[in-house]
Parts: structure tokens; sequence; C-alpha cells
């Protein structure tokens, strides 16, 4: 599979965010998929993990697509029985997702998505914590 890297943005309190409009256009780390049947490996911010502070933005043009969370591949993947999770956009539609990372954990400590569409982007962001 020849996925599309995304590094994960860890926004910071209190600071405004990089720039991250213009999703699929090199702005900031909304990316679209170069092929979207292989879709994203999503890496955790430097000296992170991803943990439930993981949200995911994303976007589809004009035609909308479907969005496929992978299942983890078991450890540290411990729900990872739940399967593959998607998520339905409509044309030119935006949403937001928290995703629960016990169940898309793979062994390498990444995330992996898929897309239909050439024309969906994915934002991966990850909340700051307090103190």
């Amino acid at each position: 599979m020849a996925t599309t890297a995304i590094a994960t943005e860890l926004l910071v309190l209190n600071t405004r965010s990089s720039d991250l409009a213009g999703v699929g256009g090199g702005s900031g780390n909304g990316i679209v998929a170069t092929t979207p049947a292989d879709g994203w490996v999503i890496s955790p911010p430097s000296g992170e993990q991803f943990d439930e502070r993981l949200m995911f933005i994303l976007y589809a043009d004009a035609t909308g697509d479907t969005v496929t969370f992978l299942a983890g591949d078991r450890y540290p993947a411990q729900r990872a029985d739940l399967g593959n999770m998607d998520v339905v956009l409509a044309a030119l539609d935006e949403r937001h997702i928290v995703i629960e990372t016990s169940r898309f954990l793979q062994n390498d400590g990444t995330i992996l998505a898929t897309a239909v569409d050439a024309g969906t982007a994915l934002t991966a962001l990850m909340m700051p914590t307090a103190g």
C-alpha cells in the first residue's frame, strides 16, 4: 500500500495554529491522498503517542466520498475486533471526528485511513494537555 504520510499537528494552548486552510493544497497537514484507495498513514506528533486527544477533519470535493478508518492490528489495538469504521461525506462536506485510538492503532503507532475519491482530504490534529 503506497499511503500518503500525514504528520499530526499538535495544537498549543492559547496559541493560534498554523494555517490549516486550503486543504489539499500543501498548507498545514490537510492532504489529499495521491491514490485514494491507498489512503493515508497518520503519525503522531514528534515525542507523542496517539490517545483520545486525536481529532480528524475530513473534506470532500463536489463528488462526496466515504473515508474508512482501518481497524488496528492487535496489540495495542485492544478493540480492533470492532472492525473498520466508515464516515460518509456528502458533496462539499466537512466533518470532524474523534476516534477511539484503542480500536484503530497499528503496531507501529500509526493510524490508517482510506478514501474512495481523489478529491478527499484529511487533516489530523491533537489537542494539547492543560499544564
